[in-house]
């Protein structure tokens, strides 16, 4: 559920103890990490395993840098690890409640997390039929948290300029409301597509491919939509004839109902009067 967000994966085999950094290039502003804090950085699943091998497939977010080294002999202190088999994976996620300026700085820094194997041994505690896993550990005192796949369960916040714009497409409009409603709604659409497009020249939607053919796929559904209001609107202040008023709304059954009780109620010679004017006219 959170391919708009991450890049397309990439497979990497698992041959030793390894350290994986996350890193925010130097050339991407602090604010893009403010828009999608509330989406996973990284994503990490155990896809295959022959022997004591095995294969992961990671993804993360694309403005996102992510280098893989040897696990160095160096004093810097890991969390407690957590353990992945077959199937299983993690999701790096900012810690709940962390301000996003401190989440940027140690991105800046890079966020690292140790990669290493192990082999839990089988019934008789010896290699036959023992298991390999996976063992994850994240760098001690980090504003980010390792969440099991199993585990996660954080809602997915869009930009609010695309949730705002879908639920405008969800809404059911009243067509047939005043002329005040109608120029609301047209507005609202307006400031939204705005948004859309600010959206686009900005660094998030630059860097997230999906979300931007997202936003041109909902972009000309929203004008449409748009366009279909102006129609109303401007059919509300249309003059049906030059002879009438554009904000005469009596229908002609009501006018020529009119016209009748007037011709009861005047006198025969009026009447005629009118007729000969008439003819005069014509």
């Amino acid at each position: 559920m959170y391919h708009q967000f991450l890049n397309e994966p990439m497979v990497l085999d698992v041959a030793k103890a390894s350290i994986l950094t996350l890193r925010l290039p130097d050339d991407v502003s602090d604010f893009i990490v403010s828009q999608a804090i509330n989406a996973p950085l990284l994503e990490i699943i155990v896809i295959a395993e022959a022997g004591i091998q095995q294969n992961i497939v990671i993804r993360f977010q694309p403005f996102m840098g992510l280098k893989v080294e040897s696990l160095p002999q160096s004093p810097q202190a890991f969390n407690t690890p957590i353990t992945r088999s077959l199937g299983q994976g993690f999701r790096l996620y900012t810690r709940m409640g962390t301000a996003a300026k401190f989440c940027a700085a140690e991105l800046r820094r890079g966020v690292s997390f140790t990669l290493d194997t192990t082999r839990h041994l089988g019934a008789d505690n010896d290699l036959i039929g023992a298991n390999s896993y996976l063992t994850f550990a994240l760098q001690a005192n980090s504003k980010f948290e390792l969440v099991p796949l199993e585990a996660d369960l954080r809602v997915l916040h869009e930009p609010k300029a695309l949730m705002v714009a879908k639920a405008l497409l969800a809404r059911h409009y009243d067509y047939a409301a005043s002329s005040e409603s109608l120029a609301i709604y047209m507005t609202e659409i307006e400031q939204v597509r705005l948004e859309l497009q600010a959206f686009m020249r900005g660094e998030l939607g630059q860097c997230h491919a999906s979300l931007a053919d997202e936003v041109l796929r909902i972009d000309p559904l929203l004008l449409q939509k748009q366009q279909w209001l102006f129609r109303t609107y401007t059919h509300m202040f249309e003059r049906p004839n030059y002879s009438r008023a554009a904000n005469d709304v009596d229908n002609t059954d009501k006018l020529l109902r009119k016209l009748e009780c007037y011709e009861l109620l005047a006198s025969p010679e009026l009447i005629l009067m009118v007729d000969r004017l008439m003819e005069d006219e014509t």
